[in-house]
């Protein structure tokens, strides 16, 4: 390839799943260019142009966005022989974020380094968000780091349109550590999911850990919706309370938590940066609670039960008796001894399998969904829980070979897709509306999970009942 529409390619920088980056020469102001080509492979005709349609949508409104921390998009067009969309962006002499933290000898930049780039990073996304524009693919490798030390956010307009449009129905793209729960439970996401792909990429900068990691995909989803990562201070020595507020703001698994803008956040790494407590941390000092190692914690009685307690523990030091005491018959209280023995043990038993319960449903299981629909669009909602984690359009695709009739205008397509549970007993509940072609229907069924394993729920769409049943 030596040519996409007028830009000449100097160089292929990249390659993907998704296209490939060239540097470009524009020759019509003579000017270094980047360019990234987007491509969906085995997609249909009809996919194809929706999708086609959708990016130069996306890429246009995110061209608007004129922003020194954002690789700004020149152009967007279409090579005719291929037909392959591609978008024209600013040519960026630098390095990815995960290429300038891996040339550290020792994998971890220095502080001021780190809440600097954070910093600019946050006032970026802020800028885009109060233009109605979010990323939704905030991670290390989109995020380039000029020679100069400007951090510069990249494929705005593209990564909205890779997450939806570009994947098989049920596939999630992207990197499942840097999404937000929200992403992640299939849910509607604002700039605030950006900014806790932020607050990942916050920690990891400043401790050199990842808050949320795992050997497989579905054990950092379970992470990221139901792990909070150990503080950061304990991690690194010249990190403090308000780097652990910080982060944690960051990282809250509800978006009414977290920072609600970037110039929140900046504002907060500002104070960090000039050793400071941060301003929102001292306006939250009435609401927040903070929670003191086992043995500085203080247990705070009423007045009534305190005084009770101080005789109690005034009668247990004292070896004198009382004028008044009376020998008491020890056989009552052996039987007392023997109930209360009898009673702690039912408790600790309990205890121990209600641990045990909850341990084992807290680890990470995989729920499969797959079936064939014979209509040719529609959408399917799936809930787990009473939770929504996932939408989709379903769109079936025509026999080009096949005579006119009923039955060709019916061809429709199949689901494959997986979400992540935890083991346990769930409820999955799905429905699929597809009114055009009389399909309108809702059911439900339990399934009992068990830890890191997968279980295929088989869906019957040809039903006009909607069946359900585990593999």
């Amino acid at each position: 390839m030596q040519q996409l529409g007028r830009y000449e390619i100097l160089a292929e920088l990249g390659r993907g799943a998704m296209g490939a980056v060239f540097r470009a020469r524009d020759p019509k102001i003579d000017r270094t260019v980047a360019i990234k080509t987007i491509s969906v492979p085995g997609a249909s005709t009809t996919d194809a142009e929706h999708y086609r349609q959708r990016f130069f949508r996306e890429a246009q409104a995110a061209g608007r966005l004129s922003h020194p921390g954002i690789v700004t998009i020149y152009d967007v067009g279409e090579d005719e022989p291929s037909h392959t969309p591609f978008i024209v962006m600013e040519c960026v002499q630098g390095q990815s974020l995960a290429e300038v933290v891996a040339a550290e000898p020792s994998g971890l930049l220095a502080r001021e380094t780190s809440l600097e780039l954070l910093s600019h990073i946050a006032d970026a996304l802020d800028y885009a968000h109060s233009q109605s524009i979010v990323h939704r693919d905030i991670k290390p490798a989109n995020i380039l780091v000029t020679a100069g030390g400007q951090p510069k956010i990249a494929d705005f307009g593209i990564a909205k349109v890779s997450l939806a449009e570009a994947t098989l129905p049920g596939q999630i793209m992207g990197t499942p550590g840097y999404m937000s729960p929200e992403q992640l439970n299939g849910k509607p996401v604002d700039g605030r999911s950006d900014l806790f792909s932020l607050g990942v990429i916050a920690y990891w900068l400043l401790t050199g850990v990842k808050p949320f990691d795992g050997a497989t995909f579905t054990e950092i989803c379970v992470q990221v919706v139901t792990k909070d990562p150990p503080p950061a201070s304990g991690l690194r020595p010249d990190l403090n309370a308000g780097f652990d507020y910080m982060l944690n703001r960051a990282l809250a698994k509800d978006p009414a938590m977290r920072y609600q803008r970037g110039k929140e956040l900046a504002a907060d790494i500002a104070d960090l940066q000039a050793c400071g407590t941060p301003r929102s941390m001292a306006g939250a000092g009435s609401t927040q609670t903070e929670v003191l190692p086992k043995a500085e914690r203080t247990v705070v009685l009423p007045a009534s039960a305190a005084t009770g307690q101080s005789r109690a523990a005034a009668a247990a030091v004292s070896p004198v008796l009382s004028a008044s005491a009376v020998p008491i018959d020890k056989r009552p209280r052996r039987r007392n001894l023997f109930m209360y023995l009898f009673v702690a043990a039912v408790v600790l038993l309990a205890g121990a399998a209600l641990l045990a319960l909850s341990f084992s449903r807290a680890m990470p299981a995989t729920l499969q969904i797959v079936g064939q629909y014979p209509f040719r669009s529609g959408e399917i909602y799936i809930w787990v829980d009473g939770d929504l984690r996932y939408h989709d359009e379903l769109r079936g695709t025509l026999n080009p070979h096949a005579r006119p009739s009923r039955t060709a205008l019916a061809s429709g397509g199949s689901i494959a897709l997986t979400l992540p549970v935890t083991a346990g007993p769930h409820l999955v509940r799905i429905q699929v509306d597809a009114p055009g072609q009389s399909y309108d229907h809702d059911t439900a069924i339990p399934g009992q999970f068990r830890a890191y394993s997968q279980r295929t729920l088989m869906v019957n769409f040809a039903s006009r009942n909607l069946d359900l049943k585990w593999e």
